[in-house]
């Protein structure tokens, strides 16, 4: 009986501890007038979807000049995903089903689809210094092979800056993230550490693939994670979601940015 009791009251408490998810329910639509399989279509319906449900919740969206290059190289399925990937460094969806089959029409011209799903968000937790931010520039859009580019940074108050390359198209066999500041090989003006006090400008040296021989450009991305203490970061990632896992990790006040570029073979 006793024992009856104590289980009971663990149910209870269990079941009362407050959960910071949040359920939120958003419909993706896609549109085409190419010649587009109705299952092309509503993968890329669901994935903008999934897109939506975090914005909701976390109250951010990833810049729209970042995924206006990824979708002219690498198309509006594959760019969704990887919006949806950034934004998850701040968030996460835990759980997801659909709500209904998907609604698709076509007239002969234009097709649509149109997806419903109920997303649980979990957001990391958020910077709630409104003192503590920095500002991130490239000093153009575009790069052909072996060109260097130059980043300006400026920062609100004195914080720890990294930045880190993200390969969208790598392949398995290779890392998708590769922290390039600090780092040796990347010149800074007037420091050699990454403790930025005002602002300081960057440059290094942008490589076409070799791997990739059957394309003409690129579109990469650059992570910008700010600090207010060191932390230890690995050199490489083998995917974005491992650089994800330890932010999650992470009690310390960060802020982070993202910027795209091409790169022309």
């Amino acid at each position: 009986m006793f024992k009856n009791k104590i289980i009971h009251l663990l149910i209870i408490i269990f079941f009362s501890i407050p959960s910071f998810a949040e359920i939120v329910t958003v419909t993706g639509i896609h549109k085409h007038t190419e010649d587009v399989s109705k299952k092309t279509s509503c993968e890329v319906a669901l994935q903008k979807a999934k897109t939506k449900a975090l914005e909701e919740v976390l109250g951010g969206k990833v810049s729209s000049k970042v995924f206006k290059n990824c979708t002219e190289i690498d198309g509006e399925y594959n760019c969704e995903r990887n919006q949806s990937t950034l934004l998850s460094l701040n968030g996460d969806i835990t759980g997801w089903k659909t709500i209904g089959d998907p609604d698709y029409e076509f007239d002969g011209s234009l097709g649509i689809c149109k997806v419903t799903i109920e997303a649980e968000v979990l957001p990391i937790n958020k910077n709630e210094d409104p003192t503590f931010y920095f500002k991130a520039q490239l000093d153009k859009n575009t790069y052909r092979s072996d060109e260097e580019m130059e980043i300006d940074i400026e920062v609100s108050k004195e914080m720890y800056i990294y930045l880190f390359q993200w390969l969208p198209y790598a392949l398995k066999d290779y890392n998708q993230i590769t922290k390039v500041f600090p780092n040796e090989n990347m010149k800074q003006d007037n420091k050699n550490d990454n403790f930025i006090k005002n602002k300081t400008k960057l440059r290094f040296k942008v490589y076409f693939p070799k791997s990739l021989k059957n394309r003409s450009k690129v579109n990469e991305i650059l992570i910008f994670i700010a600090s207010e203490k060191e932390i230890p970061w690995f050199n490489e990632y083998a995917q974005v979601e491992d650089l994800k896992k330890q932010i999650l990790k992470g009690k310390i006040l960060m802020e982070s940015k993202y910027l795209s570029y091409i790169v022309l073979n």
